[in-house]
């Protein structure tokens, strides 16, 4: 017998270069994936942390260019509230997104929902600042200063 005439490929040779491909394909999904996966949840604990750093930059702001200020949260909003000329004020949003604030204390109160006065120029805040929101928690803990007035 003379060489036989092998033109095209076998069954055998398709299913093998399938397998291959099909082998290539669910590592790059599985990478793929996985690669999704880590960036949202990095997305979103970067998220909670500039958040935490507006939060803390604002009530900075407050301390230290008022003579007293007001917090308090309201519906997971935690509320500023700046005396204008007549001693009166409107709480107002610190930050647009709302947040669980469980185990935050300011000045050392820790009842979220009672308004806490604060006048920096008598006494420093202390503040442990936690926020949660969508199973992502990140925790702050900070003194707002300035220079105390009330000294003798």
């Amino acid at each position: 017998m003379k060489g036989l005439d092998e033109k095209g490929i076998s069954l055998v040779e398709v299913l093998a270069a399938l397998l291959l491909v099909s082998i290539i394909a669910t590592a790059a999904w599985t990478a793929l994936s996985i690669g999704m996966k880590h960036t949202t949840a990095e997305t979103s604990k970067t998220e909670i942390q500039q958040d935490a750093n507006i939060i803390i930059t604002k009530l900075s702001a407050a301390h230290r260019q008022n003579e007293a200020y007001s917090l308090k949260f309201e519906g997971g909003q935690l509320m500023l509230k700046i005396p204008d000329a007549t001693g009166a004020g409107v709480f107002e949003r610190v930050l647009d997104k709302e947040y669980d604030y469980t185990g935050t204390i300011i000045a050392g109160n820790a009842d979220l929902t009672a308004e806490t006065l604060i006048e920096p120029k008598k006494n420093h805040a202390n503040i442990q600042l936690n926020l949660t929101k969508n199973g992502r928690n990140l925790s702050i803990q900070t003194t707002l200063t300035r220079i105390r007035t009330d000294r003798p």
